[in-house]
């Protein structure tokens, strides 16, 4: 196997790899998974190949991660816990410049592609949102050298994280207390309609899918809400994804591109917005205590 198609073959992600196996003791498949998602994340880190797709997997993986982590929480004591969730939110914070400036070149690129605009009258805007982009890959070595050194140190912790005595219970409790947070952050939405209160919202739901998506083998049926939740984060993600281009073009040099793009992402963003809430109206209609049930 050549280095290249090697290399290419340890990025692929692991099948089940996000799963708790069933028939397995709890603490040694949370041990797994976290010690999986660290490794995604390094190997994608110093691949050397695709920063773009690089950057991306480390990103989800860090989200994972977090998680997972906020899955077991009750276990650990509070300094404990605040350190591993520090070293995970340090390694993401690094890694968003470079990603964050992909996502809003992407974003323009959807966005030209789906309306009755030529692409070349809007190359000065494109071509300053991948001048910001390169520069923040220029200097992005030493970000990216740092946050893999941090997660060799959370995998070297994650023998140490007290797992011993876990159980099923918490970690419903838990999955049901995110779905709760969840439900919270909608309502908050509905009564004051922000971006931020938006982006709280959609943390909060793609932390339960991915709670879902844990334990998916130990709490059969979860496959629909799964897909449900998934939809919704992709829904709420474009619309987060808009609203972040709308605010970097608009601190840009005006011109008439820039308003014309400012202009056509007004028109869109409330039909995104609205259509994920009514979506997360529904999901979210249930009880805390009757989610995650077996």
């Amino acid at each position: 196997m050549n280095q290249k198609i090697e290399r290419n073959f340890l990025l692929r992600p692991l099948p089940a790899s996000l799963r708790l196996h069933r028939h397995e003791p709890l603490a040694k498949e949370v041990r797994r998974i976290a010690r999986g998602q660290i490794d995604t994340a390094c190997r994608a880190l110093e691949s050397q190949e695709n920063p773009d797709g690089a950057f991306h997997e480390a990103r989800k993986a860090l989200k994972k991660l977090r998680a997972l982590l906020q899955l077991v929480a009750p276990e650990f004591g509070p300094t404990q816990l605040k350190r591993e969730k520090t070293r995970f939110r340090d390694a993401a914070r690094l890694l968003a410049p470079v990603r964050d400036a992909q996502v809003r070149i992407k974003t323009l690129d959807a966005l030209l592609h789906g309306v009755e605009f030529a692409p070349e009258e809007f190359a000065q805007v494109r071509y300053d949102l991948q001048a910001m982009a390169d520069q923040n890959i220029l200097h992005a070595g030493l970000a990216t050298r740092r946050a893999v050194e941090i997660l060799r140190q959370a995998r070297e912790s994650v023998q140490r994280w007290p797992l011993t005595d876990l159980k099923w219970k918490p970690i419903q409790r838990e999955i049901q207390r995110s779905y709760r947070k969840g439900r919270r952050a909608l309502q908050r939405y509905q009564r004051q309609p922000t971006p931020e209160t938006f982006h709280t919202w959609r943390k909060h739901l793609k932390e339960t899918c991915y709670h879902l998506r844990i334990v998916r083998n130990l709490l059969p049926g979860t496959a629909k809400q799964i897909n449900a939740l998934k939809e919704l984060g992709e829904l709420a993600g474009n619309a987060q994804d808009l609203t972040v281009l709308r605010e970097t073009l608009a601190d840009s040099k005006a011109g008439v591109q820039t308003a014309r793009l400012i202009g056509e992402i007004d028109v869109r963003l409330p039909a995104l917005y609205q259509a994920a809430l009514e979506r997360g109206r529904q999901i979210y209609a249930g009880k805390p205590r009757d989610f995650a049930t077996r």
